[in-house]
């Protein structure tokens, strides 16, 4: 196996765990952050690249920013456990594994069908 398809897929597994995170830890948000605080880690840390980690910033501040506090501000929707301006602490995290765990798969399925 090469190192890209081995990254690939700790990165692609690392993002399919987040989102299971959040059905096994449903009730226990503080260990649904512990668990998203280290798939981001490994996230991180498997592709090793500065412009990933800007990326997972970016997600982690504009995510809940601009997909949650306008909902929730107008009352569209709200989270059973609302720790910071209505949302909980681990979504900032969630959506910065997410964002690099995409962006990662994105890129290199492409760049693979162009090879």
């Amino acid at each position: 196996m090469t190192k890209s398809y081995i990254q690939s897929t700790l990165v692609f597994v690392s993002g399919g765990a987040t989102i299971l995170s959040m059905y096994v830890f449903f009730n226990r948000p503080e260990f649904i952050l512990l668990s998203l605080i280290l798939l981001g880690l490994l996230i991180v840390l498997a592709i090793r690249n500065w412009k990933y980690a800007v990326w997972y910033i970016v997600a982690f501040v504009l995510g809940p920013v601009i997909l949650d506090l306008p909902g929730l501000h107008l009352g569209l929707w709200s989270y059973g456990t609302p720790e910071i301006f209505g949302f909980p602490f681990w979504l900032p995290f969630f959506y910065g594994n997410i964002t690099v765990s995409f962006i990662f798969f994105v890129l290199t399925t492409q760049q693979g069908l162009r090879d």
